[in-house]
C-alpha cells in the first residue's frame, strides 16, 4: 500500500460528504483515455470520491480550457485531467504536455481546487504508454483526494 492508498483509505473512514471529481479526457488515443477514466471511475469511490462530470477534449491541449470550466462549477471540488501524448519525430509532444500542464496548474491555483495531471508523455512511446494507464490514472484521482483532504481536514 502506497502513501497515497493510506491516506485515501484513513481519510474514508472520517469523511462525511464525497470528494466531487470532475474528469477532463482527451479524446487522442481513445483506448487508453478510456481505459484511464474506467480505472478512476472504479476507483473514485474506494476514496469516498465522487464522479460529477467528464468533459472530452479534442487533445492534451484543449484540455484546460475545459478544466477552466470545471474549476467554475461550485459542484467540483476538484479536476482530473487525462491524456495521453505520444512521441513523434519532432518535439511536439514535450511542448503539448509543458504548455497543459503548466496551463493546468495556473488554473488549480487560481480556483483554490486541486488537478490531478494524468497525462502520460512526453516521450513516451504507444508500447510505453500502455503500461503507465493504470499509474497515472489513479495516481491523478489519489493526488487530488489527498490534497483536497488535506486542506479540509477530512
Amino acid at each position: 500500500m502506497n502513501e497515497f492508498e493510506r491516506v485515501g483509505l484513513a481519510v474514508k473512514q472520517n469523511a462525511q460528504k464525497p470528494v466531487r471529481v470532475a474528469i477532463v479526457r482527451s479524446l487522442f488515443r481513445d483506448d487508453l483515455t478510456q481505459a484511464m477514466e474506467a480505472l478512476v471511475r472504479t476507483r473514485a469511490p474506494e476514496l469516498n470520491a465522487e464522479i460529477t462530470e467528464t468533459f472530452l477534449a479534442r487533445g492534451v491541449l484543449e484540455t484546460p480550457f475545459l478544466a477552466r470550466h470545471a474549476f467554475q462549477d461550485e459542484a467540483v471540488d476538484a479536476v482530473v485531467v487525462l491524456g495521453v501524448v505520444i512521441r513523434g519525430e519532432t518535439d511536439h509532444d514535450r511542448v503539448v504536455v509543458e504548455h497543459a500542464t503548466r496551463a493546468l496548474v495556473e488554473l488549480s491555483l487560481k480556483s483554490g481546487k486541486p488537478v490531478g495531471v494524468g497525462i502520460i508523455g512526453p516521450g513516451v512511446s504507444l508500447g510505453g504508454a500502455e503500461k503507465r494507464v493504470t499509474e497515472y490514472a489513479t495516481g491523478a484521482l489519489d493526488a487530488v483526494v489527498c490534497s483536497w483532504n488535506s486542506v479540509h481536514g477530512r
